[in-house]
This record gives structure tokens, sequence and C-alpha cells, in this order.
């Protein structure tokens, strides 16, 4: 996703937090800085994040069949394969991706949904779980050492913090950058493309650069930078024009939707982990396997005579990227906020 998507999808989450309860701390620390939010969901993929070999360079979860030539895999099998009834179990029949799984998944066939899969990365240190669970967890320590503002948003007390300078203590607009941050790892999850480890699914090869370009365009230039950071635009201005943008994409009925907590059993890298892995399923809904693997063209499998389909993708996707980023910051503060209640 470009940054024009990255930036209204954690715009639009602020949106859907505000109102579900117009009244929520979370949504008085986000919605002063949201026009930053242009910038902070970008962040992870600005070049010069990435100097260094840094711990924000690339974050990506590749699945592909497990080769019966990984020794130290093979023996795991049934671990790394996910019926189509379990992994819906997963996901919650809440999200848009399931709907699209339950809909269209049985045209995969028995034998791909009785495949083991695993993701592989890069290098070590680029796992996409594994960073939307590592800034998760320092999010939650920031907050706790929020300044008297933050203090002042989050129930109960922290006993040490009055022993920290205020220069020490984290302040607003360094918080809802981080949550900005985080919004960009969790949509990533959601782009089919980014989580299928075929060929075809590389950036350079067609079909992922088509499909974003896609979603940038119905999106359009509104949410981009240069317009978003100007003096004049207000932060009321900026979320009624996230909330405008829902009628470009076919279904995509935000303005109803709950933001629940985490599945069940749940942490935020379990719920980073079956996205992941229900986007490897979609992905391979849009390229059937049988018929495509190391190339397929955004034309052939979402042009003239996949309409439907493409609306299917593109509700899913950009629907359940806005609600799994509320989904986990709402799951943050309250987590926050129940520590910090029972001291």
């Amino acid at each position: 996703m470009d940054q024009r998507t990255h930036s209204w999808i954690a715009i639009r989450a602020i949106a859907l937090l505000e109102d579900e309860d117009k009244k929520s701390n979370l949504v008085a620390l986000l919605k002063p800085h949201v026009k930053e939010a242009t910038v902070g969901a970008w962040i992870p993929d600005q070049i010069d994040a990435k100097r260094g070999g840094s711990i924000m360079d690339n974050h990506v979860l590749k699945i592909r069949q497990l080769d019966e030539g990984q020794d130290a895999k093979v023996g795991q099998k049934k671990r790394f394969i996910m019926s189509k009834s379990d992994l819906l179990s997963q996901i919650g029949e809440y999200r848009k991706t399931a709907k699209v799984i339950q809909k269209r998944g049985d045209s995969l066939g028995d034998t791909w949904w009785g495949t083991p899969f695993y993701g592989e990365i890069p290098k070590r240190g680029q796992h996409l779980p594994n960073r939307a669970m590592a800034l998760s967890t320092m999010i939650e320590d920031l907050l706790l050492m929020g300044n008297k503002e933050i203090d002042n948003l989050i129930p109960g007390g922290v006993s040490f913090i009055e022993s920290l300078s205020s220069d020490m203590r984290t302040s607003e607009d360094a918080a809802a950058m981080y949550f900005f941050m985080l919004s960009h790892f969790i949509a990533d999850s959601c782009m089919p493309c980014h989580c299928d480890g075929r060929p075809l699914a590389k950036y350079g090869a067609g079909l992922h650069k088509e499909l974003e370009k896609h979603w940038s365009e119905l999106i359009d230039v509104g949410f981009d930078k240069k317009n978003i950071l100007k003096p004049t635009v207000r932060a009321t201005d900026v979320l009624a024009m996230a909330r405008e943008v829902d009628s470009k994409f076919a279904g995509l009925d935000l303005k109803n939707a709950k933001v629940p907590s985490l599945v069940k059993g749940h942490d935020v890298w379990l719920e980073t982990m079956y996205g992941c892995r229900a986007s490897f399923a979609v992905a391979n809904i849009i390229a059937l396997p049988d018929k495509y693997q190391k190339k397929a063209k955004f034309k052939d499998v979402l042009g003239d005579g996949n309409e439907s389909l493409l609306k299917d993708v593109d509700m899913a996707a950009m629907y359940d990227a806005v609600l799994n980023t509320a989904i986990v910051w709402k799951y943050i503060w309250n987590k926050v906020s129940k520590k910090t209640k029972e001291k």
C-alpha cells in the first residue's frame, strides 16, 4: 500500500473509534494529531527509516508451501496445515476477509486446504507479526510513562511517575505517532500480495503494484501528505473526508462497524499471524494456484469479467485494515487502563 492508502487507513481508524464513542479517551489522545497520521503511518516504508539495516527495515510474512526438503519443518506438517473452518474461527466472522473466504474459499479445493504452508521472512527480525507485537508492547510502556496530559486520560496511577522529569515522560504527540506507525504493520497484513510467497506476488511483478495503484486511485489525492498537512486543513475536515471515502469501495459499511476486542485467546502476534494467513488465502483466491504461480496480471485476474471478485477484495482489504487497526489500538489502550486501575 502506498503513502496515500496507509494515511487513509490510520485516519479512518480514528474516525471509526470516534463514531463508536465520541468521549473515548483514546480518541482524545489521537484526534488532535490526526493530520500527522499521514506521516506516522508511512514511516516504516520511508527509505531513510531503513538506513543501517534498522529495525524498521522491511516487515513481511511471505507464506509458501512447505518443501519436503525442509527437514526441520517436515516433522511438524500438521502445525502448518489449517482447514478453512479453522482459519475462519481464528479470524472472527465480523472480518470481511472471512466473508470472502466463506464465499469463495471452496474454489481452492480440498487439496489446497490440506497443504502445509509456512511463513518465510527474508532476514531475521523482519517478521511482520513480531513487528506488530513488539511495537504494541512498547506503546503500552510508553503510555504508562506518559506525561500529565496522558496520565489524566488513563484511570488509576503509576507510583514511580513523579520521579521522572517531564522530558523523560511520553508526550501526547509522540504516543500518537507510535500508534500511527503500528497501523502500517497491521494494514500490511491485510494486503493479499504482501502475504503471498509466490513469485507472482512480488511488488514489481504486476499484480501487487497494480492492486495498490487501484486502491490509491479510489482514495484520491486528498490523503497525500502535502494536502493533509496544509495549515488551513482542520482535524475535523480530515476525519470527515476519511468517512466519505467509504462510498468509493462497494460494501464498505464502516459507519456501522463495532470495534471488538481481540479474538478470544489471542494476543497481537496471533491476531496478526492469522490475519496474514487469511490474506494469503485471499491471494490464492485471486490468482488460483493451479493456474498461476509465477505470473498473474491484474487485468487477467481482477479485470473485465472479474468485477465481483475485485469488489470483494477491495472491501475485505480496506475494511479489515481499518477495523484491525482500531481493534489493536483499542486493545492496547484498554490493557494499559486496566493495569493502572488495578494498581
